[in-house]
């Protein structure tokens, strides 16, 4: 009996830590700065290793968090359009980007601009490892 427990226990070893194994997506979780500053508003788009597409909104302290991204170099991307309604929201009640009516959903003296370089994951040169880096990305 006794040999028997041994070799299912030797099974069990060697498909746990067989090679493909490992999980193939991962939670991505950090927060996005520039300039040292947290970025109050906008969005996250990682382009995976696999070629899909991952978005998040940022959340008001910087943080973000997309879950199952494949694992592997993801491309990130980084938007942040200005909180404000447009002059022509303003003049209909609201903001033409939001569904209801009423002040932005940030101070708009905590947004700043960004440069448009870092919005296109394709084009920002932001890159992140999934499952092995943090998620905190630092625009300069």
């Amino acid at each position: 009996m006794k040999r028997h427990r041994k070799t299912i226990l030797g099974l069990f070893a060697l498909v746990a830590l067989a090679p493909g194994c490992a999980p193939s997506a991962a939670p991505v979780t950090g927060r996005v700065t520039y300039q040292g500053k947290p970025v109050v508003w906008g969005s996250v788009t990682l382009k995976a290793a696999d070629g899909s597409m991952h978005q998040i909104g940022i959340n008001l302290d910087g943080t973000y968090r997309l879950d199952r991204v494949p694992v592997g170099l993801a491309a990130v991307g980084v938007s942040s359009p200005n909180p404000a309604p447009s002059p022509r929201a303003r003049a209909l009640g609201g903001d033409e980007n939001r569904s209801r009516p009423g002040p932005p959903p940030v101070p708009t003296d905590a947004w700043f601009k960004l440069p448009e370089k870092y919005a296109d994951p394709t084009t920002s040169g932001l890159t992140v490892h999934v499952g092995r880096d943090s998620g905190d990305i630092e625009l300069k």
